[in-house]
């Protein structure tokens, strides 16, 4: 039964594994399970994916019952003639006259029901023949959600992330891959387990910002900023590691990082060098005169643009301590002669 339901080569029969028919059941289940069948108007074209998925069903059973009692597919070509449970072929040729004496011959005599009864009870159970919900499983489905941490990285390349999911009540893991940026920020997977159960299975991504191919040779906190004593030296860009932050419009991802400039790199202007979250390296041009953040187009993600954030690094007191009197004195005179003007 198994052969035209599974689609199974017949000359090949003894080379499918119980995996291969497994794959194959799956991927008609996928296909043609009622709950995927909603968008589909025709009538008919919904009857014959569901009928396909029935038969497909009855065959992934009896081709398991094979692999259980033979170690490997039998082989027999669909419903042999006293499989009168699936076919009536043998009734097509038959008039009205056929029914009518069948019902006098028969259902006038009580012993020969009973021995109908009897016998056809016998072919059910030589058969092996099981109950209606062995041979039309149930259709509900068992839903997941589950929260999938990835970084700006995973969103960026174009290289698969693979995901491996253990379910609950499933022996097995869940294997597959994505590309992270087509399909965020969620989606589902359908996975069909052994025993046959469909699981649905939705996925929301959620962005987590850590420490890791995601930093920058630059850092920034609220804390650093605020800081009145902040020493120049220690926090200046080649030392100070500045993490990527972002910020959801619509359904793009900019990203946002500061580059910390000194007084010097205000007045005549400043070329910065920034790691970009593939590892390679990006040139910034800042002009003089100007603290106004800096916007480069796609380079963000999915679309969004990069934000640089410029902040001016003041003179700190130890810095400044650090200078003696005289060019104290001298750099003030210069500071008051250009607010004078």
């Amino acid at each position: 039964m198994y052969i035209e339901s599974l689609n199974l080569d017949i000359n090949n029969i003894s080379k499918y594994t119980k995996d291969d028919i497994k794959d194959i059941y799956k991927k008609i289940a996928l296909e043609c399970h009622p709950d995927k069948l909603i968008n589909i108007t025709d009538i008919n074209e919904k009857n014959q994916k569901i009928d396909k998925f029935k038969k497909a069903c009855a065959g992934y059973k009896k081709a398991l019952e094979d692999f259980e009692n033979y170690g490997e597919l039998r082989g027999f070509n669909e419903f042999d003639k006293d499989d009168i449970m699936f076919s009536y072929d043998f009734y097509n040729d038959t008039d009205i006259n056929f029914w009518d004496n069948m019902y006098n011959n028969y259902f006038n005599d009580k012993e020969a029901i009973k021995t109908t009864f009897m016998n056809i009870a016998n072919m059910f159970l030589k058969k092996g023949v099981k109950s209606k919900n062995y041979y039309n499983p149930s259709t509900k489905i068992i839903k997941h959600s589950i929260i999938l941490p990835v970084n700006y990285y995973d969103l960026y390349t174009n290289k698969n992330k693979k995901i491996r999911i253990l379910l609950k009540g499933v022996k097995k893991p869940f294997n597959f891959s994505i590309l992270c940026k087509k399909v965020y920020p969620c989606f589902t997977r359908q996975y069909i387990d052994d025993d046959g159960i469909e699981h649905e299975i939705e996925i929301k991504m959620i962005i987590s910002n850590k420490k890791d191919i995601n930093s920058t040779n630059y850092s920034s906190s609220s804390e650093d900023i605020s800081n009145d004593d902040l020493d120049y030296e220690r926090y200046k860009l080649n030392n100070k590691k500045v993490e990527y932050r972002h910020k959801i419009i619509n359904d793009n991802i900019d990203l946002i990082i500061d580059i910390f400039i000194n007084l010097k790199d205000y007045l005549i202007g400043a070329t910065k060098l920034i790691k970009y979250i593939d590892g390679n390296y990006i040139n910034i041009e800042i002009p003089p005169f100007t603290l106004n953040n800096i916007y480069l187009n796609n380079k963000g993600l999915l679309g969004g643009k990069l934000i640089i954030n410029i902040i001016l690094l003041n003179i700190s007191k130890i810095n400044w301590d650090s200078i003696d009197l005289e060019k104290k004195e001298i750099f003030i005179k210069y500071i008051d002669n250009i607010y004078k003007n």
